[in-house]
């Protein structure tokens, strides 16, 4: 039957994120993310200084009940008022953004304005956000001003200080509450990725108000607090084991703060030194690998950095060759400097070095796909001039009133789509940049939209050229034919990288992020290399180019945030993208030797008697990196479960067949089954809820199953089992021993839907913490 329900699936956690970064993990402003306890860790660490080696040793503290988030980061004392003077702190530091750096200035003084501005995005949102308040605060002498003019920001961050100092008086009217609605969205918009902003706009946003709170009295202590309330994020989150990127230049104190969090807390973060030169000029990921990387796996200090993460902005094709390069060159000699705290000795880090690579996937910005005073930048005759931003700030007023009046006559949302924020300025974008568009002087604006015609287009240009790009890196020989005449016979060409960067005496592994496109090609082609998938991220930002329209995007929320409705067209879609269960999945003897058992056994316990010697090894080959972990028996029994519920009662030897095979395939999949965030702040993801989707994606692609009462359940159950169990296996196949902490908070979600085109799916979910 094509109607199918979950009624009652309990999950427990999902304690792995094999995709995230240090600094996306805590969201904007959340008041429900606190720390239950408090936590001290000791913290000591040496740095290179503008005056020499700096010795640092202190004692972080997180209080009870302190905010985890960049609001109570950055809002000082764990008390009633933390998340106010968070969230105007942060909001200051946007406009101390624009005074000091303002991306739009250097666009405008840059030689190439066809090139996009790192933080553009984010920079024309702070701007529209001064224009919001220059008429709220009635500073009417900047109306108009230009958003390339640091007088506009500092002026308004002066208003902002002095209004907020009022308002701490005691008996004074509290003139700042009225204002900080509007403050916190755009705090949204600066500090996070959304419809909007690129991801990479919301780091450079991060970067830099970390690196103004870094430089405050007492600032390195609260930049350390900062990265502990990270990773109790990600503990309170249920998760245990995680790989986190981070830059060189912060590393070193990464590490110790992860260290003693590890060893307090019975964790096991990892950390990655990340680089983006890969879309750089040739030789300049050379020249990073060498000088800045290999550094951190010499010194014997740094003893949860386990390997790169090679970082895709993606609107440009990596240079991922001089990786490979890179590493037949470590792996050449006798004593790699690369791994020689990898492997099983007593000091080593993790038993192998991981190669995280980000492709297939993508922001979608270009010279035409971009903010929106960039794009009159790069394609004006002149500069953008007073007239030019006296009809966009009267746009923006314009657009608010409209996006007010939307909203005033749509109060109501439904238990999938619910009502816009009452925060005065819901809806502000999609009437600037989706519902119409402003024309000067000839030229109609352009704003980067990651639900746009135009952004799918880019995305998937970039992922689809980077995926085969890195292929045609792996086929590379590893190293050049002989010079001079060939001798006679020639000599057998050399490996490929692939060949003889995977063979297990490397000590290397691999693992693709993302890798939304040709997921299927690469898997079959390159049986030892893995994936982490994080749906949720790619859908939110926009970078899987799932949604055509923001009515597509609010109303498969279900899907986004595992709470609403699910389309069924767009699950088959990502079915198809991320783990392909088509019977051609299965090669020729798989589908006799499954057929002829269907045929051949008279009862079900004799069809799993007889297909225990034939299936097993199939298991085995499919899972052949992880099998010693999970173990061969476990996934045979594991099999047996899951066609057993999709057989149930009917004894039609075709319906056999096809559980035989269905079942086959998940496993075969395996390694679509290792989850990340790609950082739960930036993205607005929760690992459960990747956790969720999956387990969601896979019954889907197991109906019709057995209806009959506790069925239903037992598939939940094996599938959940199923991706733990795997991301469980890769872990201690890969780093090593998994960690002592546990969570014991749990999902609880019901599932239903029917499985056929243009129908739907729902998903009703409630988190219970332990």
């Amino acid at each position: 039957m094509a109607y199918f329900s979950l009624p009652s699936l309990t999950l427990p956690c999902y304690r792995f994120d094999y995709h995230s970064h240090f600094g996306g993990i805590l969201p904007v402003e959340d008041e429900t993310a606190t720390a239950t306890q408090a936590v001290q860790l000791p913290v000591a660490y040496t740095q290179q200084g503008r005056d020499g080696t700096i010795e640092v040793d202190v004692n972080v503290q997180i209080a009870q009940g302190q905010q985890l988030s960049l609001a109570g980061a950055f809002g000082g004392a764990a008390d009633a008022g933390q998340g106010r003077r968070g969230a105007l702190s942060l909001f200051l530091k946007a406009l101390a953004l624009m005074e000091e750096s303002n991306p739009l200035a250097i666009l405008a003084a840059s030689g190439n304005r066809q090139r996009y501005e790192r933080g553009e995005c984010i920079a024309e949102d702070i701007y529209i956000a001064c224009v919001c308040l220059v008429r709220r605060l009635e500073l009417a002498d900047l109306s108009g001003a230009a958003a390339t003019d640091p007088v506009l920001y500092k002026t308004v961050r002066g208003a902002l200080e002095s209004i907020a100092k009022r308002s701490s008086l005691p008996g004074a009217v509290d003139t700042l509450a009225p204002l900080l609605p509007t403050l916190r969205y755009f705090n949204d918009k600066i500090y996070s990725a959304s419809k909007y902003t690129p991801f990479d706009d919301a780091y450079r946003a991060r970067s830099f108000a970390l690196k103004k709170l870094r430089a405050e009295p007492g600032g390195e202590e609260r930049y350390l607090q900062w990265m502990a309330m990270s990773l109790l994020y990600l503990e309170n989150e249920g998760i245990g084991h995680a790989q986190l990127a981070l830059g060189e230049d912060e590393i070193r104190a990464a590490n110790a703060v992860a260290s003693s969090y590890n060893t307090a807390r019975s964790t096991q973060y990892k950390l990655l030194g990340h680089t983006s030169a890969v879309y750089g000029g040739d030789k300049e990921l050379e020249r990073d690998l060498n000088t800045k990387l290999l550094p951190l796996f010499q010194d014997a200090s740094l003893t949860e950095v386990v390997g790169i993460d090679l970082l895709g902005s993606e609107n440009k094709v990596g240079n991922y060759a001089e990786l490979f390069a890179f590493l037949t060159e470590q792996a050449s000699q006798a004593t790699p400097p690369l791994t020689q705290y990898f492997g099983s000795g007593a000091n080593a880090r993790a038993l192998q070095f991981v190669n995280h690579i980000h492709c297939g996937e993508g922001m979608g910005v270009a010279a035409d796909n971009r903010s929106a005073i960039g794009y009159a930048m790069a394609y004006s005759a002149q500069l953008p001039d007073a007239p030019f931003y006296r009809a966009y700030a009267d746009y923006v007023l314009t657009c608010l009133a409209a996006a007010q009046g939307r909203q005033a006559d749509h109060p109501r949302g439904s238990a999938g789509t619910h009502a816009l924020s009452d925060n005065q300025v819901s809806g502000l974008f999609d009437e600037l940049f989706r519902n119409d568009a402003l024309t000067v002087g000839g030229l109609t604006l352009r704003r980067y939209d990651g639900n746009s015609a135009r952004t799918r287009e880019l995305v998937a240009y970039a992922g689809k050229r980077n995926m085969m790009a890195l292929c045609e890196s792996l086929d590379l020989a590893s190293a050049p034919p002989p010079a001079g005449a060939p001798p006679s016979p020639p000599p057998p060409p050399a490996p490929s990288y692939y060949t003889l960067l995977t063979a297990p005496a490397t000590l290397l592994s691999f693992r693709l992020g993302h890798a939304y496109y040709y997921r299927s090609f690469v898997a079959a082609r390159y049986p030892v290399i893995a994936f982490d998938t994080n749906l949720g991220s790619n859908a939110i930002t926009g970078a899987s180019g799932l949604f055509a329209s923001v009515e597509g995007y609010r109303l498969n929320r279900g899907f986004r945030h595992l709470d609403g409705y699910v389309d069924t067209d767009l699950l088959a879609a990502v079915t198809d993208t991320v783990m392909f269960t088509g019977l051609q999945a299965l090669s020729a003897d798989q589908v006799n030797q499954l057929m002829e058992l269907a045929r051949s056994a008279k009862t079900l316990p004799l069809l799993f008697t007889a297909g225990a010697p034939v299936i097993t090894p199939m298991l085995s080959a499919a899972m052949a990196p992880i099998i010693q972990s999970i173990g061969a028996a476990n996934c045979y029994q594991g099999f047996q479960t899951l066609v057993a519920a999709m057989i149930g009662e009917n004894q039609s030897r075709s319906v056999w067949f096809a559980a035989l095979a269905r079942a086959l395939n998940l496993f075969i999949n395996w390694r679509c089954y290792l989850l990340g965030s790609d950082a739960q702040g930036v993205e607005h993801t929760d690992i459960q809820d990747e956790y969720l989707r999956s387990v969601l994606l896979l019954a889907y692609n197991l109906v019709p199953f057995d209806s009959a009462p506790g069925a239903t359940d037992v598939v939940g159950t094996q599938l959940q089992q199923l991706v733990g169990d795997v991301a469980a296996a890769y872990w201690q196949s890969t780093i090593g021993p998994l960690a002592g902490y546990s969570s014991q908070r749990q999902t609880t979600a019901t599932i239903a839907g029917y499985k056929a085109p243009a129908s739907v799916v729902t998903v009703t979910r409630s988190a219970a913490p332990a």
